[in-house]
């Protein structure tokens, strides 16, 4: 695997949190152009980590179910960042928003 260049950045091609009747279509969120990629995979990392924490959370502790929502969308949204990572450094990929 090689090392991704220093100057990637996110592109802003991925959304996240699904909105409205056409759920697939309408999207609340959207992952910002221009984030270097070191500073996006820390955020990734931190938001992964609390969603982890918090699923385990809910998982373990029957009163803490309202914890599984919370967990769900910190993964869409950690999600959203790597795949938009991972998007800015495929070639022929989209191009920033």
């Amino acid at each position: 695997m090689s090392t991704p260049p220093a100057e990637a950045k996110t592109i802003g091609a991925q959304t996240f949190a699904d909105c409205g009747e056409e759920k697939s279509h309408l999207k609340l969120f959207r992952v910002n152009a221009g984030v270097p990629i070191l500073e996006a995979l820390e955020h990734a990392a931190h938001v992964l980590y609390y969603a982890k924490m918090l699923s385990l959370e809910a998982a373990m502790d029957p009163k803490a179910e309202k914890f599984a929502f919370a967990s769900h969308y910190l993964c869409e949204m950690g999600k959203a960042i790597v795949d938009d990572l991972l998007s800015a450094m495929q070639p022929g990929g989209p191009h920033p928003q």
